[in-house]
């Protein structure tokens, strides 16, 4: 048995006689995870403060109802102004978070008109839901006044 320092094996020495060394990924890794874990973490509270806040309004945010729409191609995006109009593949109707029987769906957006400056009405139309209930909504909007009724849809492989 020897005691001692021993010399370095032939595989740590490069051709030139220097030290060969490698670059240890362990602690990048461990950076990595820790961001990862951390941007779960502060996505998951900002869906939840949404949600809380939308809660707290008594409404219901686009993003928190379920409806599915069909895909296809659009003219333009939705903007801020438009009266957003969905239909969740159970036939509830809902308009800026409140829900409404198809019968007093025209009154309702007549009220909406007198105060709105929005001249576009969209229809969110689940891929689900019956075409004679989204009917009738494009029916109640144009009752209603409004003259330029739109369908929304989706990319193809996009998001609703």
């Amino acid at each position: 048995m020897q005691s001692g320092p021993q010399p370095p094996s032939d595989d740590a020495v490069d051709d030139d006689g220097g030290m060969f060394s490698e670059i240890n990924i362990t602690p990048l890794t461990d950076v990595f995870l820790v961001l990862l874990i951390i941007f779960m973490v502060v996505s998951s509270s900002m869906v939840e403060a949404e949600k809380q806040a939308t809660q707290a309004k008594n409404l219901l945010s686009e993003r928190a109802l379920s409806v599915l729409t069909p895909q296809g191609t659009g003219d333009s995006p939705l903007i801020p102004k438009d009266i957003v109009i969905s239909v969740a593949p159970d036939g509830t109707i809902y308009l800026e978070g409140d829900t409404f029987p198809i019968e007093q769906l025209t009154e309702r957006l007549k009220a909406v008109e007198k105060g709105a400056t929005a001249t576009r009405v969209v229809v969110r139309g689940d891929q689900e839901a019956q075409y004679k209930l989204v009917w009738q909504v494009i029916r109640a909007a144009q009752s209603a006044g409004f003259e330029d009724v739109a369908l929304a849809s989706r990319a193809a492989g996009g998001a609703p």
